[in-house]
């Protein structure tokens, strides 16, 4: 029934909640019913009944007992300090090797504005001047392609045989 209404996992939650707070340092190896005896009374109550916690206290303890095997140091009192100043460094090197791409990362989005902003000025720009050229046709009165008066030939100057030249 508990299942049915999460109560369990809820007391599973705060179990394992229980785990964590039990003391890291300074404890040899121990057995899991070591470790259980150490529990407060409802989580000891809890694990009693349920499978899955009693499977995570045999996991915390191997965990433990694994741990209290190593000889760890306490970290001295500039640690953060070094680690920190090793992480800048490496950073400030990967910057330099990639400076150019940087730049060009940062333009980015300039050159996609720029690009945007000339297309939308050339594109209205064609627009006007082909509107242009549409009321100058209707104003000669019809289309070119189609146009049976022979209109001026407006390139036929710069060909010219050089023996037209001297008449």
């Amino acid at each position: 029934m508990g299942k049915l209404f999460g109560r369990e996992n809820e007391n599973c939650e705060w179990f394992r909640d229980a785990l964590e707070a039990l003391p890291v340092m300074g404890t040899p190896e121990r057995s899991a019913e070591e470790w259980r005896a150490e529990l407060p009374a409802e989580e000891e109550r809890h694990v009693a009944g349920c499978e899955s916690c009693r499977a995570a206290l045999e996991e915390f303890a191997e965990t433990r007992s694994a741990l209290a095997e190593l000889s760890l140091s306490e970290p001295g009192p500039w640690f953060a300090k070094r680690v920190m100043a090793a992480i800048d460094a490496k950073e400030r090197e990967e910057e330099a090797t990639d400076g150019v791409w940087i730049s060009v990362r940062r333009l980015a989005p300039r050159i996609v504005a720029l690009s945007a902003l000339l297309l939308v000025l050339g594109g209205s720009w064609a627009v006007q001047q082909r509107s242009r050229d549409l009321t100058n046709l209707e104003g000669k009165g019809g289309d070119m392609v189609f146009d049976s008066s022979s209109g001026p030939t407006l390139y036929d100057d710069s060909v010219s045989v050089p023996s037209e030249v001297r008449r």
